[in-house]
Order: structure tokens, then sequence, then C-alpha cells
């Protein structure tokens, strides 16, 4: 099914709060997350629920089974253009993300496919998010928690960093912290202080904002995982 822009937009947004835990989100919060009057979301949802690429019941949402794969495409194309602008263009990857919104639109099917058999099917995107397969798949991913709720003394390996924010993003190219990584909690302040982290010879402290946006695992990373390090 070809779908606009807005469309994609709107099975986007409500497939990525239903992973943040949101599992029936309302009008009211598409309307806050995209921006746009809560007229506007009333007719588009009217239209997506006719189309059959959402479910309603009473005021909650929840996408179908086709809403759902082309949610997963776009997020697919997002994330390969991604691994193209990091890995091949050089673009540092706090700014990769916002160039991606505007690829993921514009990518065909076939595009994609020959971008990620060019690209050596990579399982993630810089930011260690899982890019789903052609059929809208993802790999079994290991258990991650928030670095923030991680004890003094415990070794763990960066597996993502919340995608979208440009100025976290920066930040932990210049501390040197990417997916991948192994990093030590040396010390966690009391009353929601920072965290002092260590990676190789270093330590630098992250409050507890950012490394609530860092999941970690306990798993020794694999073997050249972790690729080259984006400049900043």
């Amino acid at each position: 099914m070809s779908v606009s822009e807005s469309v994609q937009m709107y099975l986007l947004t409500i497939y990525r709060l239903t992973q943040e835990g949101e599992v029936a989100p309302a009008n009211a919060r598409l309307a806050e997350r995209l921006g746009v009057s809560a007229v506007s979301v009333t007719e588009m949802v009217r239209k997506l629920h006719e189309k059959g690429l959402i479910l309603k019941k009473r005021r909650a949402i929840a996408l179908s089974r086709e809403g759902e794969r082309i949610a997963l495409n776009v997020i697919r194309k997002h994330r390969l253009a991604e691994r193209l602008l990091v890995d091949r263009l050089e673009i540092p990857w706090a700014h990769a993300y916002d160039q991606a919104c505007k690829l993921e639109h514009i990518l065909s099917d076939e595009v994609a496919d020959a971008l990620e058999e060019f690209l050596g099917h990579p399982a993630t995107c810089p930011h260690g998010q899982p890019i789903p397969d052609r059929q809208g798949g993802i790999a079994p991913q290991p258990e991650t928690w928030p670095l923030a709720t991680v004890q003094a003394g415990e070794r763990v390996t960066i597996e993502q960093v919340k995608e979208g924010s440009v100025e976290l993003l920066n930040y932990l190219v210049e501390v040197g912290l990417r997916p991948g990584q192994e990093i030590t909690v040396e010390q966690v302040a009391p009353f929601d202080g920072p965290l002092l982290v260590s990676a190789g010879d270093r330590a630098f402290p992250l409050s507890r904002e950012v490394a609530g946006k860092v999941a970690v695992s306990k798993r020794a990373p694999r073997k050249g995982w972790a690729g080259r390090l984006p400049g900043p």
C-alpha cells in the first residue's frame, strides 16, 4: 500500500508512543507529539481507521498489522540512511538523524534493499537501534536497562542511545561513548547525583538525565560491533 508522508508520520508516531509504554495513545498525545491541532488529528485518525491502518476502541488507538508494517518500513529506511550517512559519507552521527528523517520518506523499497546490500546488512543504526528487515521483523535483542539504574562497581556494555537528541549525541561523541563500548560505573552519587563512568583510562561524570537515555546490558561486546566512532 502506497501512503503519503503525512500518513507515514502518524503511523510512526503511534508506533513510537506504543514502544515508549503508551499502550493506548489517544488523540491528545498525537497532537502534542506531532505539533498539530486536535482537529487535524481527529480527521487523520478517521482516515487511518477507514483505510484499516489503525484499530480504535473508544479513545484508544493501536496500529493494525498493516499499519505496523508501514511504520517499521519507514524505520528501516531511516536507520539504513543513518548508516549510509555515518559510515560511508562520514556525517557526524549527531547530525545524521535529522538528515535521515528526510530520506526515510523518499527511499523506495527497491533502493532500501540495494542500500542494505551495499552496507553489508547492518544489524543496527549508529545509535544501536535494530534495523527491521523487509518484512518488518526485528532480530532478538539483548535485555537492556537504563544506565541510570546501574550500581557502582558494575561493568556493562552500551547497547543503544535514544534517537533524536542532537545535544545528547554531541556530548556522547565528545566524551567518547558509543554503542558497543564496555564501561564501568565507578561511583553513583546519592540523591540523584551524577554517575562517574570509566572507559579504558578515561573517567567522566554523566548526569542522571543523560544516563537515563543510554541503554546497557551485561553481555560482553561483540568483536568489531561498535565500528568507527563518528567524528564530532
